[in-house]
């Protein structure tokens, strides 16, 4: 059973940025890769350097549970998955950690201040005694979101903070309560968002 809640603010529906992507094919594909635009199934993102499936991109909070059940109750997340080689070259039984998947998760403001006070728990105990949480600039984590989650994203006044340790399976550095390898998962200080990449290890 889904308890997604309302998105606290003005958002375009799912419905309207799949169409989007249908209609407008070449958005993605840059360079060298204008021949895939048309490919009804696939787009490929030249910054993130990932393959995007189309009929992915919808309201999905399963794996955001599934892999962040700390996390509790969750807004509506939008979610999105792919591969990072070629599908159209693909062996016929490729590698496991071929496979990726990115949210852009709805939090309380509570559940962010949260997610902030465990990393810097977590940093203290393991990291040294660190007083502040690693940051990315906001142009490193939306060269590594996909295009059709990065108009999802809240901008940010300030660089993201890393909470990557709140959120992975005790005893690993980057590795999410279901097994994947988390690549990013950060918030903005005074944001409602979690925004978060994995793949499968």
């Amino acid at each position: 059973m889904r308890h997604a809640r309302p998105a606290r603010r003005s958002r375009p529906g799912v419905a309207v940025l799949i169409a989007a992507l249908l209609l407008g094919g070449c958005t993605l594909v840059g360079g060298g890769e204008e021949q895939r635009s048309s490919d009804p199934d696939w787009l490929y993102d030249e910054e993130a350097e990932r393959y995007v499936a189309r009929d992915s991109v919808q309201d999905l909070d399963g794996p955001v549970r599934e892999h962040f059940p700390s996390l509790g109750e969750v807004g509506t997340v939008v979610f999105v998955e792919g591969q990072f080689t070629d599908p159209h070259e693909r062996f016929p039984f490729p590698a496991q950690d071929d496979y990726w998947w990115q949210s852009v998760t709805e939090l309380e403001p509570e559940q962010v201040d949260t997610l902030i006070a465990q990393t810097l728990a977590t940093g203290a105990s393991d990291l040294g005694g660190a007083d502040a949480p690693e940051t990315l600039p906001e142009s490193q984590v939306r060269a590594l979101m996909v295009g059709p989650l990065e108009s999802e994203i809240e901008d940010c006044d300030g660089d993201r903070i890393d909470v990557t340790p709140a959120l992975t399976e005790p005893g690993y550095a980057s590795r999410s309560a279901a097994g994947d390898m988390i690549e990013l998962a950060v918030v903005c200080a005074g944001g409602t968002q979690l925004v978060s990449s994995a793949r499968d290890m």
